[in-house]
């Protein structure tokens, strides 16, 4: 109970100690009101039956709370980015912030006073000169109407929201009831305030705070007084005064580039600034200054890139399913408290870089052509290496609208983009374990290869001899390399360098697809199909060795698992919040990642050094960026269907994935892929900063090359293969 008081306090509704007697007494206010009725019906009715009409309409009605009116609405919530900016907007039905009378200027206060109730500060709900005004109207063939003052409007619209529009006498009884023990609960400026923050004004747009930021791009506070009275005008009419049109001249609920602006309000904006100055409220000079056109003032909120992201998709998703585990909820309820409690998630969204990436998906010069002119798309992921947030996020190009296909989390096959996560980290890994139990690495002749269990050395590592040779696997020359040909003797490094499939398929028989598959899902792959059962599998050469995966492997998990890399071993889970608070302002999530620890930190060391040595020796040398070395990795799979690069920085990791969804062949390879991730990536805020991790002290330089220790060749130095 104590939260709730302390919640309903910052909304900027407290409870009023009870002041008058006929609080204790309930019928007192029956009576009060009972003799009211008797006015309004002796003119409209016969006398004797409108005292118990009036009675019975009381005691039928359903009870309220006037200390839980925020209880009752829909709330939007706000999506940030990682620099606190309000990104984003989201709700159902009704879009609307809660903001405290503090924060209210007083001209918009005063704006709507005037036009709406200028007697609002000295009556208990009713104005009874409106009232009498309005019977006399209705004696001479009227209807009973204009009567309402703010707090009767907002016990409408907060208690009575399906009869609002009903014009009876049983409901304006109600109605003026519930308006009477509003007054008796709140003090007026509460009653302001709620009535700011829940008055519908067109467009969508529910309080003052949110139509503020629609119609004029800035926070209720920062009103101008031409503002101010803009929205006082809007609640007569709000369907058709609303400020904004679309190109055929509707009023419209999305927001959008082809807008205009709708003056239809412009004689009552006036009115409204000419009553304030009668009220004494402005001079006639501010009066006479703030009447201008709706196109000097009017500057509609923008829907950005970023706004209409696959991260904010994504993001959407994740707070839910957190939801979910959380607190137990089900789908439905968590949806429910994403798009309606006035939630406030902290995303961790560059939204200059995902701009950056949307704008260059946008360039067609930046991707290769395909068969049939077919569409080429792309997804990609930038996440930050020591956090494991991601910054940005895109999951195709040229796409409008929302919960579209996301390519950034759906599984493509990688390639040899997934060699340095299958085979050469793992490889390097077990060699470490065998030598710390003080044990050689078991090689084994499989009889596919004339280099059999010879030339390796005593363990894997990057300075060991592997074969570049044809090999004899069921029967058939397999794999073959992209040039179609065999070169020899070369390096574990060399190899990777070169990204050399036999040499790939070699290592792992001899790491084993169990451990090669356990160090997959270490590394964060949850696509990986490790289930025998199955009729399709990732158990096998083809997919571990050569990207030829079942399902495949998303940029998204890429992105995190490249970043292991650089962060010494060390893969974080994706983080796409800090925290998600409630509309009290307490966190309700936090954004932690997991941590698992997927390699020794010498073994990351190296393997960071390797691929840098892809890119600035090997086939990824189309990454590079000026002013920091990258590391990374090239995928091309069969007929150029899939092409990526998969790569990192001392402070960022990226995975870009460019295709067809059709499975139709491109006419460039991965080296496209290269160049735009380097064109991406190379204009990234921060880039640059930031070094690599100093070598460990589990890591020795002999001949040329790194090892773990334990590990390095024994004897006097030699020269290593090319």
């Amino acid at each position: 109970m104590a939260k709730k008081r302390k919640a309903n306090h910052k909304a900027g509704i407290s409870p009023r100690k009870k002041k008058r007697a006929r609080k204790k007494h309930p019928f007192i206010k029956a009576f009060f009101l009972t003799i009211l009725f008797v006015i309004i019906f002796g003119s409209l009715a016969a006398v004797g039956g409108a005292a118990w009409y009036g009675r019975e309409i009381i005691r039928n009605a359903d009870p309220i709370d006037p200390t839980k009116i925020y209880d009752t609405l829909e709330l939007s919530t706000q999506i940030y980015d990682d620099r606190g900016r309000l990104l984003d907007e989201i709700y159902y039905n009704e879009n609307r912030r809660i903001v405290t009378y503090e924060q209210l200027p007083d001209n918009l206060k005063n704006a709507f006073v005037a036009v709406e109730d200028k007697t609002f500060w000295e009556h208990s709900g009713f104005n009874f000169r409106r009232i009498f005004g309005a019977i006399l109207d209705a004696v001479h063939g009227g209807r009973i109407s204009g009567t309402s003052t703010i707090t009767q409007q907002l016990a409408r619209n907060i208690f009575l929201p399906e009869e609002k529009e009903i014009r009876s006498i049983e409901r304006k009884v109600t109605e003026m009831y519930y308006a009477y023990e509003i007054e008796q609960v709140l003090s007026k400026e509460e009653i302001l305030t709620a009535y700011l923050n829940t008055i519908y004004l067109g467009y969508s747009c529910y309080g003052v705070d949110t139509a503020s930021r629609v119609y004029f791009s800035k926070e209720v506070e920062d009103l101008s007084l031409e503002q101010c009275a803009a929205l006082a005008a809007l609640p007569q009419a709000p369907g058709e005064y609303a400020l904004l049109v679309n190109e055929e001249g509707e009023r419209t609920t999305e927001l959008s580039k082809d807008l205009y602006v709708n003056d239809i309000s412009e004689d009552r904006r006036n009115m409204v600034l000419d009553l304030m100055a009668e009220q004494g409220m402005i001079t006639a000079e501010e009066a006479k200054a703030a009447k201008m056109p709706a196109t000097e003032f009017i500057e509609p909120g923008k829907e950005t890139e970023a706004s209409r992201s696959s991260f904010k998709d994504y993001l959407i998703e994740t707070v839910q399913k957190d939801l979910m585990e959380a607190y137990n909820l089900t789908a439905e309820q968590a949806e429910s408290w994403v798009y309606t409690k006035g939630l406030r998630i902290y995303s961790t969204l560059d939204t200059k870089t995902q701009s950056l990436i949307t704008n260059e998906f946008k360039d067609d010069s930046n991707f290769p052509g395909a068969a049939g002119d077919e569409n080429v798309e792309a997804a990609m992921v930038i996440s930050e290496v020591e956090t494991g947030h991601v910054k940005a996020m895109v999951g195709g190009r040229k796409n409008k609208g929302q919960m579209l296909f996301n390519r950034a989390t759906s599984p493509r096959q990688p390639g040899s983009s997934i060699k340095p996560v299958s085979v050469y980290a793992p490889a390097l890994q077990k060699s470490l374990e065998y030598a710390a139990n003080n044990q050689k690495f078991k090689f084994v002749d499989k009889k596919i290869d004339k280099q059999g269990a010879k030339g390796y050395g005593d363990y894997l590592t990057a300075g060991s001899n592997v074969t570049d040779e044809p090999l004899k696997i069921n029967g058939k020359t397999w794999p073959l390399n992209a040039s179609r040909s065999f070169t020899g003797k070369k390096t574990f490094r060399r190899a990777l360098e070169l990204s050399i499939n036999t040499c790939a398929v070699k290592i792992l028989t001899q790491i084993g697809i169990d451990y090669s598959m356990e160090m997959v899902q270490k590394f964060g792959i949850t696509t990986a199909v490790s289930d025998t059962s199955e009729p399709y599998n990732d158990v096998n050469l083809a997919a571990l060795a050569l990207g030829a995966m079942t399902e495949g492997v998303t940029p998204l998990e890429m992105s995190l698992a490249y970043a292991t890399f650089p962060n010494g071993g060390v893969r974080y889970s994706p983080v796409c919040y800090t925290k998600v608070e409630n509309s009290d302002g307490e966190v309700i999530l936090d954004g932690k990642p997991e941590e698992v620890r997927v390699l020794d930190e010498g073994v990351a060391w190296i393997m960071t050094d390797i691929l840098r040595t892809v890119v600035s020796d090997g086939l990824g040398s189309n990454a590079k960026i000026s002013g920091v070395s990258v590391g990374g990795k090239t995928g091309t799979t069969n007929d150029n269907y899939d092409i990526w690069f998969n790569g990192f920085t001392p402070k960022y990791s990226a995975a870009l994935w460019v295709g067809t969804d059709e499975n139709v062949s491109m006419f460039e390879g991965s080296s496209a892929a290269a160049s735009l991730w380097s064109t991406i990536m190379s204009q990234v805020d921060g880039v640059r900063d930031g070094s690599y991790r100093q070598m460990p002290e589990n890591v020795i330089k002999k001949n040329g090359e790194y090892y773990t220790k334990g590990t390095e060749p024994k004897g006097k130095d030699k020269k290593l293969a090319n």
